[in-house]
């Protein structure tokens, strides 16, 4: 109950209380401070950078503002790397309450503050023998490399922490250890893309219904984001009936759309995947439709 009552919440921020007057909700980016990360002292600086590297590309090319304070001078060298001294002075983790507090006050246009401690980086050869046509012995050697990160997501206006959420990621297989390295590190980007579309979901309206097929069912609809959200071909989304009864917020679940083309900065097609007939009876009647950004995983 207290999970649907947080989503109706959501759904209904910023809406008003009838359909009729309801305008288009437009959705904004999000802007998130990104802070230098820390990481276990086996890792090379190279790779550490690198790391860092591929987690602001994937945040960057995903509907939010990314603020580097490295490109800004806000850095922290003396305890970035290694960083066993600076995590034990911690509690054990490296997320800094007062640092991030900081780092927030510098940057006032930001609700979100985050950083990642690299917890563990693990490369190893692993032996596979065999034997040649002529039953002679061979030995390959391949490498495997594996990484778990630690991200930490801090609300500067509830003052809330998100964290850790532990990222993991293993690659076998590689014939050279640096490719191996190199492959569980990229990997973080796939990470921090996702990481973005779970914890930074955004609501737009439906604001057209389109064609129907030859039994009358609605096949598709157009919804108020496009490409200043970085909304792309294939996103999900689920769609919503919200209303406010007597200060009682209420959403029902109507059905799942996906998107099949960007059409604007603020508009996208979307094919209607469930609740055909629930999401074309609700527009009709005038109810408030709020779709929300989610993964097709759910479904």
């Amino acid at each position: 109950m207290k999970r649907l009552f947080l989503l109706a919440a959501f759904l209904l921020a910023c809406l008003p209380l009838s359909a009729q007057d309801n305008p288009v909700i437009i959705p904004e980016r999000e802007t998130v401070v990104l802070d230098n990360f820390t990481a276990v002292p086996n890792m090379t600086l190279g790779l550490y950078q690198y790391a860092r590297q591929c987690v602001l590309d994937g945040l960057s090319r995903r509907r939010i503002n990314v603020i580097d304070v490295e490109q800004d001078g806000y850095g922290r060298a003396d305890i970035v790397y290694p960083s066993f001294h600076f995590a034990a002075s911690h509690a054990g983790h490296p997320f800094d309450i007062n640092r991030a507090v900081r780092v927030m006050n510098d940057y006032d246009q930001a609700r979100w503050y985050m950083t990642v401690y690299i917890a563990r980086f693990h490369t190893h050869p692993v032996e596979h023998k065999s034997t040649d046509k002529d039953g002679n012995p061979v030995v390959r050697t391949d490498f495997t490399a594996e990484l778990d990160a630690d991200v930490y997501l801090y609300d500067a206006d509830t003052q809330t922490n998100l964290g850790p959420v532990r990222w993991h990621y293993i690659y076998t297989g590689a014939s050279e250890l640096a490719s191996a390295e190199r492959y569980v590190i990229e990997n973080l980007s796939q990470k921090a893309r996702s990481f973005v579309t779970d914890n930074f979901r955004f609501k737009a309206s439906v604001i057209q219904l389109g064609e129907y097929n030859k039994k009358g069912k609605l096949q598709d609809l157009y919804l108020s984001c496009g490409s200043d959200m970085d909304v792309s071909k294939g996103d999900v989304f689920f769609v919503y009936s919200v209303s406010d009864i007597n200060g009682i917020a209420t959403a029902r679940k109507l059905g799942k759309v996906k998107v099949k083309e960007v059409t604007g900065r603020e508009s996208c097609h979307c094919g209607v995947s469930k609740g055909e007939v629930e999401i074309d009876q609700a527009f009709k009647a005038g109810e408030v439709l709020v779709a929300v950004s989610d993964h097709d995983d759910f479904f």
